[in-house]
């Protein structure tokens, strides 16, 4: 506001005089706050226990997988094992000796000694074949 009042100075003075204004203090707390370096190092914290726990998660499934498959592959391996244990014992029942010649007679064959060759087993001896059959060879 000016100064004059229509050119009186006295009534500016009275009003400012009558106004009197209480001015009262507003006390604002502010509350502390993380810093922002502290957060991060919060996030940074926090980021690498999940992605260690992420990890640790994959390990395991892993080891799971990998478990499995020992599992499956002794599976298969008992498997195999008694194939070959029952095929063994086939080739062992279809190559004994007796059952040959038994074979041999049966298809009509006779039984030369000169001609046979027996690889990785001992030859058949005169006297393991039947009297029958040593009597069919000679006549022959």
């Amino acid at each position: 506001m000016s100064y004059y009042y229509r050119g009186n100075l006295a009534v500016e003075l009275e009003q400012q005089s009558r106004s009197v204004t209480k001015t009262t203090k507003r006390t604002i707390r502010i509350k502390p706050t993380i810093p922002t370096g502290e957060k991060l190092l919060y996030l940074l914290f926090i980021s690498l226990t999940v992605v260690a726990l992420g990890l640790v998660g994959v390990g395991y499934s892993q080891i799971s997988q990998y478990n499995y498959e020992i599992q499956s592959t002794k599976k298969d391996n008992r498997i195999v094992t008694e194939k070959n244990t029952a095929l063994q014992l086939q080739i062992e029942q279809l190559s004994n000796g007796n059952r040959i010649l038994q074979e041999a007679e049966r298809q009509g064959m006779t039984y030369n000694a000169d001609a046979v060759h027996t690889i990785g087993q001992a030859k058949v001896q005169a006297s393991s074949i039947p009297s029958s059959q040593q009597n069919q060879t000679t006549q022959h």
